[in-house]
């Protein structure tokens, strides 16, 4: 496991969360490490994941909607995301190769800093986002 991962799992432990995640571990020249766990939204468990590895960032993400991008709400959901994405500095929304609307923050990850009470306040600014917003995206989507 990377240094990063080690010292979020210690804050886990620390903070007596450690419960809250799952821990997976990738073989790959990143030494990716990917904490899962789910976050509430408008009465929807969201997937979400803290992924940290080598680099220089970790990434807080959520999966706020599987298969979201149609070809018919193509224009509404892409200008609602991108439209969070000029208001809001530190979140930004894209979609996956299938249609998935996530949305990220990445954090300064430097190897010996320690980032877990960065890592909960974004969860915290993510949190309060998506209760202001989820309505809001789920009409774009099924539009």
């Amino acid at each position: 496991m990377n240094k990063k991962a080690e010292q979020f799992q210690e804050y886990l432990k620390e903070k007596e969360l450690e419960n809250v995640f799952t821990l997976e571990e990738r073989e790959d020249e990143l030494h990716t490490a990917l904490f899962r766990s789910q976050i509430d939204v408008e009465g929807n468990k969201l997937p979400t994941v803290v992924i940290f590895d080598d680099s220089l960032y970790g990434v807080v993400r959520v999966l706020v909607a599987p298969k979201a991008l149609t070809e018919e709400n193509a224009l509404a959901v892409m200008k609602l995301a991108n439209g969070y994405n000029k208001r809001y500095k530190a979140l930004k929304y894209y979609f996956d190769d299938a249609g998935a609307l996530l949305l990220d923050v990445a954090i300064l990850s430097v190897e010996g800093e320690r980032t877990g009470d960065m890592v909960y306040a974004m969860f915290d600014v993510m949190i309060r986002h998506l209760n202001e917003a989820y309505k809001a995206i789920m009409r774009a989507v099924w539009a």
